[in-house]
């Protein structure tokens, strides 16, 4: 069950499927084959499109050996189904970290067989929890009022960058001296430095696009449920639930037994 300010509290069971794995030899041999010839049959800049093609392939055939699925336990949307795997997409095992549903948006672990939702006080090294959106829906953003770098009460917002092309949160962004609502929030201890690391937040953007990452994954959820109906997720706003204490997820406050 999908829920605003609350960790998720379903898990589903991690199941091996044997057709799967079947399924992933045959499309990792036919891209790996396709490949060959291309490089072989061509030659010249053909070898060129043959490597990257075999990039794929490669592994595909090396997920064979986790052939792995799960339903979310968000939205219920199948985890771990892909046929072809590209080196920045985990695969579901029984242990793995910090797997997004691309369906509804939430991030999951799988801990001995059972998925759930991470913590929402987990953070990341550096911005990693993201979401996508077309630019054009950049200004219509809302952004949370606590800090996204600890979930403390926020007393200030980053200014963006208007540049049209590159990192809007980076040394072009200035910090204000107060809550605003049209960037990432602060505390008084955070929002420093002049970099995305340092501001826990990345915002990137090109003319058409925009991807958003957060380091603190109760920072990633509050925007993500905040603006699903924006956003590049399947589970719009009119299907999430509403918890009893809205601000605790972003508080860092964890649900029994996290």
């Amino acid at each position: 069950m999908l829920v605003r300010g609350r960790r998720t509290p379903d898990r589903t069971e991690v199941r091996r499927d044997a057709s799967l794995a079947l399924r992933r030899a045959l499309v990792g041999a036919a891209l790996l084959g396709v490949a060959g010839a291309v490089g072989g049959g061509v030659g010249g800049w053909a070898w060129l499109a043959s490597a990257v093609l075999a990039i794929p392939a490669a592994f595909t055939l090396a997920s064979v050996r986790r052939p792995y699925t799960a339903p979310c336990p968000g939205c219920g949307a199948l985890l771990g189904g892909r046929l072809v795997q590209l080196p920045d997409e985990p695969v579901l095992g029984t242990h793995v970290h910090d797997l997004r549903c691309h369906d509804c948006g939430i991030y999951v672990d799988a801990s001995t067989g059972v998925v759930r939702e991470v913590p929402f006080q987990r953070v990341l090294a550096s911005p990693g929890y993201e979401c996508t959106l077309d630019a054009a829906r950049l200004g219509d953003l809302a952004w949370p009022s606590a800090c996204v770098a600890c979930g403390a009460a926020g007393v200030r917002s980053l200014k963006l960058s208007t540049r049209e092309a590159g990192v809007s949160s980076a040394h072009e962004a200035t910090l204000g001296t107060s809550l605003d609502g049209h960037g990432p929030s602060y505390c008084a201890a955070h929002g420093g430095g002049d970099d995305p690391v340092a501001r826990a937040v990345m915002v990137a953007r090109t003319p058409a696009r925009v991807t958003v990452q957060f380091s603190l994954y109760a920072a990633y959820r509050s925007f993500l449920d905040g603006n699903r109906d924006a956003l590049d997720v399947i589970v719009r706003s009119s299907a999430v639930g509403d918890a009893p204490a809205p601000d605790a997820a972003i508080a860092g406050r964890a649900a029994p037994g996290d």
